[in-house]
């Protein structure tokens, strides 16, 4: 019982909610970064390291899809909340990761959206089929 209220303030203090959650399904694979901002609004945090090992994997070769995150990720987007302040703060340590239940986003060396992790540490990773050399 206290797990669950513990996640449950932990939801309404870190995570974007409402509005944000439904833009997460405007998404597409590919977007511009500043077309991500128009749909979500500025991050919290933006990590400059394409470390992916922190992030949840599941499926047959997660191996295979770690080796191309890495290959296809330059920095990585962290919201934590609505309404970033300005500056971004930007984190070049490859521990700058979403804290729990966070979003987190990932785009390439051009800027465009690969991958997102809706609640970090409790969904798990969504991806562009490319990067797998999928359609």
């Amino acid at each position: 019982m206290g797990l669950a209220a513990a996640i449950a303030i932990l939801r309404m203090v870190c995570v974007p909610v409402g509005s944000f959650r439904e833009a997460l399904d405007d998404l597409a694979w590919g977007l511009p970064a500043d077309s991500v901002i128009g749909i979500l609004g500025e991050p919290n945090r933006i990590c400059e390291s394409g470390a992916v090992d922190h992030l949840p994997l599941s499926g047959a070769d997660t191996a295979a899809l770690r080796d191309a995150l890495r290959a296809a990720t330059a920095e990585r987007w962290v919201y934590t909340r609505r309404g970033a302040s300005r500056p971004i703060p930007r984190d070049a340590d490859p521990a700058c990761r979403a804290p729990s239940i966070a979003t987190e986003l990932g785009f390439d060396a051009v800027g465009r959206l690969r991958w997102y992790v809706r609640e970090m540490d409790q969904t798990d990773l969504v991806h562009d089929p490319g990067l797998l050399g999928g359609d």
